[in-house]
């Protein structure tokens, strides 16, 4: 069977095309048909096949009836104008403006033909219309044609030559003009050199736009879903296109269904206003439609009116301090160590436990630690002391924010607004009690939600599902993509093959990138300085020498391992290259400034030349003497699962910032070959 795109037909369709689909997917494997999906005004052939040499066929589809096809001659013959063409005329138009159009362009008349199909006409009603004037420019079949011929006949139909692979970009370009990436969305600045007239297009590959289109179909009103919630997840390996997916898709589902409201929620500022900034430049315009939104801030739009005082969270700093207070009080005689304090309530109010019993009884697997029932016992009493703390101070902290939502939306004190369509970015930082409030935003009954996710970062491990941790069933509604674009094949060897060594044996089976047909690319270049203040310095310097030398500031981001440290490059940056030429995106988007931000925040980001600073200091606290093996692995995990993300946030170039000694790992991918290591300044 034929790979067709889409694999389904959506809504109701001529019955004339769904015959011809029925048909062409009994095509070989090796040959390719894509149906194109009329979501703007532009008009194009029904269908586009591709044979496994690369030979094209652009095929229209006709309704006409046989009854049409005998009165059309008669009333040509009287002079009597109709509403309607005489059959097969309009669809040698369409097929004939579309065809010009790509050989303008350079795509060879001999690579590319076209034929109308006529599924409700006999020979003879072609021929009447034939012998009353219409002669066909390109091959006219019949419905005999269609239901009786074999794979033979549609080789014979093909071009002559198969298409190169520009033409073949051009060709699925204007067929499918939804697949085309804007340049600005490629995180690489390679030129190529060309004295071609025509330029090639940024496409979705064929993995990419298939997952695009799988399943776009939504009910209309007063039909009725499965019980189960309508789900999708993309799963894909940095770089492989899963926010360009979503986006692609909500432009796609936004414009086929004009009364449908859309949400699309992540999990941080800068990511957010990223994914909105993009939208606009492939729409050029906004709509009331689609709502934009961070989980938090999906919360506080829903926030209890009573409670406005509890809108301000503790800050990461006053947590800390809390924190650790309650566990010296608490925990500081007992094996419980204050990183698993931590880690134990920000699971706790992360699945929405509620007392005691819940928690005692709650299994625990996967959690990377053991507790035993009494340190259970005082592990809960910990977290009761924490929460009074907390409470006495009138105060909340993140956690607590969709916890008590939560709650709220159980009891009924609170109503959320609910969306047809609701998409999800970055989906593996969701934390269970976020899902359970994502499911009541998504419209019962009618409505659909869609994820992107990388399983190389987030909550799960070994042994977990999306089933067991989010409550949603994804088996035989998920897909993979494994080839990355965004970066280099330098750059993802190094950050994979560091990933893999650290790896914990409790972590999820891992998704592995493909490496063919990547760019090359320089290895990571790694500088060492003697202290903070000089690896900031060293930034800037080097920052300012590559702006200097022509790169636009806006291809430059910096992701430091600490809000402090993103403060001080921000306060040197902006000293040096001017007022506003540096900014957090989380408060700026995108712009011609640099971009300066957390790792934590920079999920989702990616430009052409990255820095990741700051890595030293997350080496150090591995090594802590403090630390019991349980702790040491988890922390291990937690950083691991962070700087592969920051390693891929790099299109071209990474540059990579510490103090002190390289850790093992590190020193490793040197040998290798993997890591370039250097003290001194930077060759150009």
């Amino acid at each position: 069977m034929a790979q067709v795109i889409p694999k389904t037909l959506m809504g109701s369709v001529p019955s004339e095309v769904a015959r011809v689909f029925q048909k062409l997917k009994s095509l070989p494997d090796d040959w390719r048909v894509w149906y194109r999906i009329p979501w703007n005004e532009d008009e194009a052939p029904d269908f586009m096949v591709l044979d496994s040499d690369g030979r094209a066929l652009l095929l229209q589809v006709s309704r006409a009836t046989s009854q049409q096809a005998q009165q059309a001659p008669q009333y040509r013959l009287l002079g009597i104008e109709l509403d309607e063409t005489t059959p097969g005329e309009r669809e040698e138009q369409i097929l004939g403006s579309f065809l010009a159009l790509t050989r303008r362009e350079g795509v060879s008349r001999d690579a590319a033909v076209g034929a109308v199909i006529f599924p409700n006409l006999a020979d003879k009603d072609l021929n009447v219309i034939q012998q009353a004037g219409v002669a066909p420019q390109y091959q006219w079949l019949d419905r005999d044609w269609l239901n009786g011929r074999g794979v033979s006949s549609w080789r014979e139909l093909l071009g002559d030559l198969p298409l190169d692979g520009e033409s073949l970009q051009i060709l699925r370009g204007q067929f499918s003009p939804e697949t085309i990436i804007p340049a600005s969305f490629v995180a690489r600045t390679t030129h190529r050199r060309s004295t071609r007239a025509r330029l090639s297009k940024y496409l979705l590959d064929y993995n990419q736009e298939e997952v695009l289109k799988t399943d776009l179909d939504l009910p209309a009103e007063g039909q009725r879903l499965a019980q189960e919630l309508k789900v999708q997840l993309v799963n894909g390996v940095a770089g492989s296109g899963k926010t360009l997916i979503l986006l692609y898709r909500l432009r796609l589902l936004h414009a086929l269904f004009p009364t449908k409201r859309f949400l699309v929620l992540t999990h941080n500022k800068p990511l957010v206003r990223e994914m909105e900034s993009r939208f606009a430049l492939l729409t050029e315009s906004c709509s009331e439609r689609i709502s934009w939104s961070t989980f938090s801030g999906l919360c506080y739009t829903m926030w209890h009116p009573s409670t406005a005082h509890w809108r301000n969270p503790l800050s990461i700093r006053e947590r800390a301090k809390l924190l650790h207070s309650v566990w010296r009080s608490c925990l500081q005689e007992t094996r419980v160590t204050e990183r698993m304090f931590i880690d134990e309530l920000g699971w706790f109010k992360d699945n929405g436990l509620a007392g005691r019993d819940e928690y005692l009884q709650t299994d625990r697997r996967g959690r990377g630690f053991r507790l035993t029932q009494e340190q259970r016992e005082q592990m809960f009493g910990a977290m009761s002391e924490y929460q009074r703390r907390l409470f006495a101070r009138g105060r909340l902290d993140w956690w607590d924010v969709p916890r008590r939502l939560w709650h709220w939306i159980e009891a009924g004190e609170v109503e959320p607004d609910q969306y047809d369509v609701v998409l999800v970015d970055e989906a593996q930082f969701f934390a269970p009690v976020w899902f359970q409030i994502v499911q009541r935003v998504v419209l019962p009954d009618l409505g659909y939600l869609f994820l992107a996710a990388d399983p190389t970062q987030g909550f799960l491990r070994r042994g977990e599902s999306w089933k067991s941790v989010a409550g949603l069933e994804v088996r035989g509604r998920s897909h993979q993509l494994r080839q990355s674009y965004r970066t280099t094949r330098a750059i993802l060897r190094f950050a994979w093959t560091w990933y893999q060594g650290r790896r914990a044996d409790d972590d999820i089976e891992l998704l592995p990138p493909s490496l063919s047909g990547m760019r090359q690319g320089q290895p990571p270049l790694l500088i060492q300085s003697e202290s903070p203040q000089d690896e900031q310095a060293r930034i800037v310097n080097e920052i300012s020498n590559a702006i200097q030398e022509g790169l636009p500031a806006r291809q430059v981001l910096v992701l430091h391992e600490s809000w402090r440290g993103v403060n001080a490059l921000l306060e040197m940056l902006n000293r040096r290259l001017g007022e506003g030429m540096a900014r957090d995106p989380k408060d700026a988007g995108s712009g011609e400034w640099v971009r300066v931000t957390t790792i934590n925040a920079g999920t989702g980001l990616e430009s052409p030349l990255v820095f990741i600073a700051g890595m030293g200091r997350l080496f150090e606290e591995e090594e802590g003497l403090l630390l019991t093996e349980g702790d040491r692995a988890d922390l291990v995990r937690q950083n691991t699962r962070k700087l592969y993300m920051a390693f891929t946030r790099a299109g071209q170039r990474l540059v990579l910032t510490c103090t002190g000694e390289l850790s093992v790992s590190l020193r490793r991918l040197e040998e290798q070959g993997l890591l370039e290591v250097t003290g001194e300044d930077i060759a150009r």
